[in-house]
């Protein structure tokens, strides 16, 4: 058959909603996600992790990670997230060196579960095609009965794109131009029954088609965690959920209501929700106590690695000359952000008892947050909290129902 007979795409790039959008809502005013149980000790690059390393950075291992997400989908969590990492940060407690795989993970959690959402990751600059993905998430979505979602990502470690031959990396908003791309020919595949041709500059298809289809309808959920200018406009264009970080509140109320203003603007719409990272105790100040001391243990090795990889640039050298430059303590970013990196990888910081717990999150939601994804610490004892002490504060607060 040649390829003229195909359906050709005309369509090469976003905004593309074949059938329209996904109805995401759940009817909870903050929704909450369970963020990072599938690796080595989670989001925090502290040697604190080695006083108990079976609870606070082996979780990952299967009949830990079982408990922890049959737990969190009891106790009424919406949906959860593997951290999707492929090489990882060594240092004294070889920080995410050992994960279970993000992709193959949902379909093994699909059975375990009934209505949790499960989401997988996909790199986009590293080598994967639309037509592996749209298999991939079509089958974990028919096996779920549609609980799978799809966070699109470019993919930002040197690291990780050297591993998959890239010495040189793409140029960050050509890489957002290739995830638009991507998208686009996703979407088809999940939406046409016909074989397709689609010729962008980035992918190709000549009669790509897959079947089953997904249950979800229109199509699984789309998540992207784009913080610069050329991903928002990206998640705006393909996406239904955006991952937004921000330094303050006022951070995040802006870059809300300017994510809402651009979807609006494509014809569409985009939730707004953020990562936390949570330490959590009956006090302010057992909280702060645990805070301290992770950030005096903190592992500088794996947390100088972090920022190193995270950062555009060739590899090459790096690779083939013996690492990055070291000389100072705290890779360029300062001591303040370098401590936010090793607890939370960035994210938005949560630490203090559990009516401060719940009042941070209540300050989210008043910016314009509808959905948090949560890391703890501790992940039994954080999710343990959240069922006695921090939920039930939440819904006093008419954050939870």
């Amino acid at each position: 058959m040649e390829k003229n007979q195909f359906k050709r795409a005309e369509i090469l790039k976003g905004p593309f909603d074949p059938g329209g959008q996904p109805d995401t809502r759940t009817g909870q005013p903050m929704e909450l996600g369970f963020f990072a149980w599938n690796i080595k000790g989670g989001m925090t690059a502290s040697k604190g992790v080695l006083k108990d390393p079976a609870r606070y950075q082996d979780f990952w291992h299967w009949d830990r990670a079982t408990r922890l997400i049959q737990l969190a989908e009891q106790i009424g969590f919406e949906y959860q997230v593997p951290f999707a990492r492929w090489i990882g940060q060594g240092g004294a407690t070889d920080y995410n060196d050992s994960n279970i795989d993000f992709l193959t993970s949902a379909a093994a959690v699909a059975p375990l579960t009934t209505r949790l959402g499960l989401f997988s990751t996909a790199h986009v600059t590293y080598k994967f095609h639309p037509l592996h993905f749209a298999k991939f998430g079509a089958t974990i979505d028919f096996i779920s009965r549609g609980r799978w979602g799809l966070n699109i990502v470019t993919g930002y470690s040197a690291r990780e794109q050297a591993a998959f031959g890239l010495l040189e990396p793409i140029a960050h908003d050509e890489a957002y131009a290739m995830a638009d791309e991507f998208t686009t020919l996703l979407k088809y595949l999940w939406s046409e029954d016909e074989r397709i041709v689609f010729e962008g500059k980035y992918y190709q298809s000549y009669g790509g088609v897959v079947s089953p289809k997904p249950v979800s309808r229109p199509r699984p959920v789309i998540m992207n965690a784009g913080n610069s200018d050329a991903g928002v406009d990206f998640a705006c264009r393909q996406a239904d959920w955006l991952f937004v970080t921000a330094p303050t509140l006022e951070g995040y109320k802006t870059r809300i209501e300017e994510a809402h203003r651009k979807a609006a603007e494509y014809g569409r719409t985009v939730r707004a929700a953020t990562m936390v990272y949570v330490i959590e105790d009956s006090t302010d100040e057992r909280a702060q106590a645990t805070k301290r001391w992770l950030e005096d243990e903190v592992d500088s090795e794996a947390t100088l690695n972090f920022i190193e990889s995270m950062k555009r640039m060739s590899y090459a050298d790096e690779f083939f000359e013996g690492g990055a430059d070291t000389s100072d303590p705290y890779g360029g970013v300062g001591k303040d952000m370098f401590l936010r990196i090793a607890l939370g990888i960035g994210a938005w910081q949560i630490i203090g008892s559990y009516e401060t717990v719940a009042e941070r999150i209540r300050e989210l939601h008043e910016v314009g947050i509808e959905s948090i994804l949560m890391c703890f610490f501790d992940p039994l004892g954080g999710l343990h909290h959240m069922e006695d002490a921090i939920l039930p504060i939440m819904k006093r607060m008419n954050l939870r129902k």
